[in-house]
């Protein structure tokens, strides 16, 4: 991927509907499935990112079908798990290659260990960030359950990993997971089985909204999950198989960087709107309506779409906890809020040094680098009151797309930033500069 540098001018200003892509998070989650369902599924509003791309190649190396359908749309045919099924072969090692995706990674890893085709051997393979990145829950999961785990790489619970695959297990236990994915990762696998198999996972769940959205996923499929929730410990019920549904499946729009465009809407003294997202959606991510709010900006739904307008009044002290992907936007939002002197707190942040960047160091470096002050922990950020420095400014995403999308936030308000790794929005929005120069962004190069 060739670097690029880019950034939006001062001055620049969104105004009225701004596209976003198809939501990463939901459509890594239904191509998985519907690999694991038995016959074929057709899924439209697929987004071009790289993750999602990834997800559908590693999908065909390990035999199931992936068929363009049409632009955005693709039909999946499912290869369940059960005597003489299941992904991979028996004769040949399979190499699916998830790219950067931490969720496709763990999705797929877990189905691959969980419902491979007997016999057969899977190397999971992975690149860039995701080489540095752990699952130690996941793979703690994975080997107590039969499956043969040989990670092949740095660190023992990472990728890539080579795995030899086990038949259902009556029960999963996983322990202390360090992220959602590891548990909706057993969820999928567990659910592809035709016999009922219960998940037990103790300790906190960290970002629970997004395995309330694989339930949402698995319920399209027929699968009906039941939760009990105890004091550090859930058990989910999981009764299979998936069952692909009759009608096509339509991935709305992406409710995180939906939170992108709205924030730039409002730093840019503009506003903006998403449409075909409302507050109804199953994306914990929507919640970016609520957070803009506590900044005292307007923002809601109306007529199927969500907007926002106006610059902060206050600062707002907000749990971040169901929903990390926010953070970034909503720290520029809070460095709106601290040029006009008030301070801001963002916590339940700590997912986000595990992620492509130590997120909450880059975010904070960002904005004392404009000229803000910020205090940060390991699971929170403080944005201070301050002034913006002079003169113009590069700053490095380190490699990772939300910090890319924050840093030209950043760029919104007053000074002039630019953005070293700009192509890496290619991760999850491709078309992010394009699509906020027609929302009325002028753009530095």
């Amino acid at each position: 991927m060739t670097e690029s540098i880019r950034g939006f001018a001062p001055g620049s200003r969104l105004v009225g509907p701004m596209t976003v892509p198809g939501s990463k998070s939901l459509a890594q989650r239904a191509l998985v499935i519907a690999g694991l369902a038995d016959g074929p599924t057709r899924i439209g509003g697929v987004p071009t990112s790289a993750d999602v791309r990834a997800a559908q190649a590693s999908l065909a190396a390990l035999g199931v079908g992936v068929l363009a359908a049409g632009p955005g749309s693709v039909t999946v045919d499912g290869r369940p798990p059960g005597p003489g099924g299941g992904w991979g072969r028996a004769d040949v090692e399979s190499a699916p290659d998830v790219g950067e995706s931490g969720t496709a990674a763990r999705l797929i890893t877990a189905a691959c260990a969980l419902c491979g085709h007997a016999g057969s051997s899977i190397r999971v393979d992975g690149r860039g960030s995701l080489l540095t990145r752990r699952s130690t829950a996941l793979f703690a999961a994975l080997r107590e359950s039969g499956a043969d785990v040989h990670p092949l790489g740095q660190h023992e619970d990472g990728w890539p990993v080579r795995l030899g695959p086990v038949g259902p297990p009556s029960d999963l236990v996983l322990r202390n997971p360090a992220s959602s994915q590891e548990v909706s990762g057993l969820m999928i696998a567990a659910a592809a089985w035709p016999d009922e198999i219960r998940l037990v996972v103790e300790g906190e769940i960290p970002s629970r909204p997004y395995v309330a959205l694989t339930s949402y996923v698995l319920r399209q499929f027929g699968v009906e999950v039941g939760v009990d929730v105890r004091p550090s410990r859930t058990t989910y019920h999981i009764p299979g198989p998936l069952e692909p549904p009759l009608d096509p499946l339509r991935i709305e729009p992406d409710a995180s960087a939906a939170g992108v465009a709205l924030v730039a809407g409002c730093l840019s003294g503009g506003g903006v709107q998403v449409k075909g997202l409302t507050l109804a959606s199953p994306q914990g991510d929507v919640r970016i309506v609520e957070h803009l709010r506590a900044f005292g900006v307007e923002a809601g739904e109306d007529r199927g779409a969500l907007f926002a307008t106006g610059t902060p009044t206050r600062g707002a002290h907000l749990d971040l906890s169901g929903e990390p992907d926010l953070a970034p936007p909503l720290a520029a939002m809070a460095g709106a809020a601290a040029l006009a002197g008030h301070r801001s707190f963002l916590g339940g942040l700590g997912t986000l040094p595990g992620k492509e960047s130590s997120r909450i160091e880059v975010l904070a470096r960002g904005l004392d680098a404009i000229g803000l002050r910020s205090e940060s922990d390991a699971d929170s950020l403080v944005v201070a009151p301050g002034r913006l420095g002079e003169g113009p400014l590069t700053l490095d995403a380190a490699g990772d797309h939300r910090m890319a999308f924050a840093f030209a936030l950043l760029g919104l308000l007053g000074r002039e930033v630019r953005v070293s790794g700009a192509q890496h929005v290619a991760k999850s929005w491709p078309s992010f500069w394009e699509d906020a120069e027609r929302a009325g962004a002028n753009l530095l190069k």
